[in-house]
């Protein structure tokens, strides 16, 4: 009951009825949390780049140099961008450096020690191997594989349209992967880099006269039509919707790119690259970004090498492990397609969310992840009265195989997609659930990559193995934090304004059960995508509240104290122990 932040204000906000508006109240300040260690200020120029990239990042205004980053509410995700922003001041850093060290003081001391990364400079074309994730979506039966994109909609403020389609220009021209050809003939698909570069790939709508009860129709109508503009024989694989609505009610910027173009850890860069090229480009200057990282098709070419090697074929014992049945009950027998497709979303407080990001992670020695899946296999089992469960758990798949490969400022579809039994105690309560979850995710080789390089790529008696096994019908995903905000270009626009479809309603969902969690601005919410066809909408929302309340309770355990006895030592950075240990280490620090 005792605040962790005080907001002094002048005078509270009122309704109109008198009574404090609790809507209308600012959130707390990005204030240091309230950590074991005390602040110690940068000394060095490396220590002062480190903390105000650290700060940027995390929204904290305030970063000691013994400050822990995963203390501080850091994840997989955000350390891939924290590699890509200090690479614009010249410090190389690695994500096996940031989970060893993991504070400024000791990571600032091998940010030097680089490591010379291949990575072409110039426009790459010419033909890519496919990646696991690209087979496994090109083995599907979509009914068409040109739309199945991933889309982002922004509120902008008076955007120049001429200045924008320069911008997009140089985005494309910058990152490879939005110059992506596909084509299915009689050995399959294949993909190359086309050189050209699409410049024709906005267009300008004026609404401005649209009245407001009409404007989510014509709006949805224009993002089907752009959504549905996407050819991956002839290109291109990004298509833009800026929708003027008038003085009083902004812009609209829809941005519409393939998947096999992108992912979420992508649009993170490219919408920052944008924002970057148009501030540029508005101030009458040829865009200046940082340098290319290991292009998508040294990756390619690499997780092939990688797939005939002793490392990889080491894995195949423990994705060849029996596996649970994977089966969820349903409410009904019915077609698991598109066109039944709903979605449920459970939400914490924005207290409740910074507890989950710093105060679990930091008493329970744990990764934002763990606490997650967790509650998940709860979740589960108070549905299905199982303790064993089979979830399938998506990755960024950005991961350390390679010394010399840097992928944080890569564009394209990374995602490593992989099955994960999980088996909880009969009995165990909230804190006992989590160490044996983080137990069995420890296991796990390689972050889960290894999975999809051996099922795809590897030896044919190694795949039909892989391939015979259960299949998952829940399907995990955690996609990180987002700021509101995009500088240079706009914020997010609601959740609930139109983008149409991003993939084609035509056909067949993969999953029984899409379970996403996200932290947007500072609010942690989980969603569930279902069919409702195969489930009533008060199951799905039972087992999104149960998640919640699961996560609840490792908030409550967290704060009480529950993990007092077993904590380490928090911002003791892991700097005593050998390469062996380390790898092992680093099975476990997943998405």
């Amino acid at each position: 009951m005792i605040p962790a932040t005080y907001v002094t204000l002048d005078q509270l906000p009122l309704t109109p009825n008198g009574k404090i508006d609790t809507k209308a109240l600012p959130a707390p300040g990005p204030e240091r949390p309230d950590l074991a260690t005390s602040y110690t200020a940068p000394r060095t120029d490396t220590e002062r780049t480190l903390a105000s990239v650290w700060g940027d990042i995390l929204g904290i205004d305030t970063v000691g140099i013994h400050d822990n980053f995963f203390e501080l509410g850091g994840d997989s995700i955000i350390s891939i961008q924290m590699i890509a922003r200090a690479k614009k001041f010249g410090l190389h850093l690695t994500p096996r450096m940031i989970f060893k060290h993991q504070t400024i003081a000791e990571i600032a001391v091998h940010a030097g020690a680089t490591t010379l990364v291949d990575a072409e400079q110039g426009r790459v074309v010419g033909d890519v191997p496919l990646t696991p994730i690209q087979h496994w979506f090109f083995e599907k039966e979509l009914p068409a594989f040109d739309h199945f994109n991933q889309a982002e909609l922004l509120a902008t403020d008076a955007l120049d349209p001429d200045v924008l389609r320069l911008a997009l220009t140089d985005l494309i021209e910058h990152h490879d992967a939005l110059r992506l050809r596909c084509e299915n003939g009689d050995d399959g698909w294949r993909q190359y880099l086309d050189e050209s570069v699409d410049t024709d790939v906005l267009d300008v709508h004026d609404l401005s006269d649209v009245a407001a009860d009409a404007l989510s129709a014509v709006s949805f109508g224009i993002a089907e039509e752009t959504q549905n503009e996407l050819d991956l024989a002839k290109g291109p694989l990004i298509r833009c919707a800026l929708l003027e609505l008038g003085a009083t009610r902004g812009q609209r910027l829809l941005i519409a790119v393939h998947h096999l173009a992108v992912d979420g850890v992508s649009w993170r860069i490219l919408l920052e690259d944008l924002g970057s090229c148009y501030e540029q480009r508005a101030a009458g200057r040829t865009p200046r970004l940082p340098a290319k990282t290991t292009s998508f098709r040294a990756w390619a070419e690499r997780l092939r090498g990688f797939a005939e090697s002793d490392a990889a074929r080491a894995e195949f014992a423990y994705w060849a492990e029996a596996k649970p049945g994977g089966q969820v009950p349903r409410d009904r027998d019915g077609h698991n397609d598109l066109g039944s497709a709903s979605t449920v979303a459970a939400t914490l407080t924005p207290d409740e969310t910074r507890a989950l990001l710093r105060d679990v992670p930091r008493n329970f020695s744990t990764q934002i992840n763990d606490a997650l899946l967790t509650a998940l296999a709860q979740a589960l089992r108070d549905w299905t009265g199982d303790d064993e469960t089979l979830i399938g758990l998506e990755g960024h798949g950005r991961e350390d195989l390679f010394s010399d490969v840097d992928l944080s400022r890569t564009v394209g579809w990374f995602t490593s997609v992989f099955p994960v039994a999980l088996r909880l105690a009969p009995g165990a309560g909230p804190v006992e659930s989590l160490d044996s979850v983080k137990e069995q995710l420890g296991r796990i080789p390689n972050k889960g990559v290894g999975y999809g390089i051996l099922r795809h790529l590897g030896a044919p008696d190694v795949a039909s193995v892989l391939g015979r096994q259960p299949v998952p019908e829940v399907n995990f995903n955690y996609l990180g934090q987002f700021s509101r905000d995009l500088p240079g270009i706009g914020r997010y626009a609601p959740a609930d304004e139109p983008k149409g479809h991003s993939i084609s309603p035509d056909g067949m969902r993969w999953n029984v059960l899409d379970v996403t969690a996200a932290v947007e601005g500072d609010t942690f919410g989980v969603y569930v995508g279902y069919s409702t066809a195969l489930h009533d909408r008060e199951t799905v929302e039972r087992l999104a509240d149960g998640v919640i309340g699961h996560l609840r309770a490792l908030i409550a355990g967290s704060a009480e104290g529950a993990a007092d006895s077993r904590r380490t030592t928090p911002g003791v950075p892991l700097t005593d122990i050998g390469d062996t240990d380390m790898a092992a280490i680093l099975k476990r620090f997943s998405i």
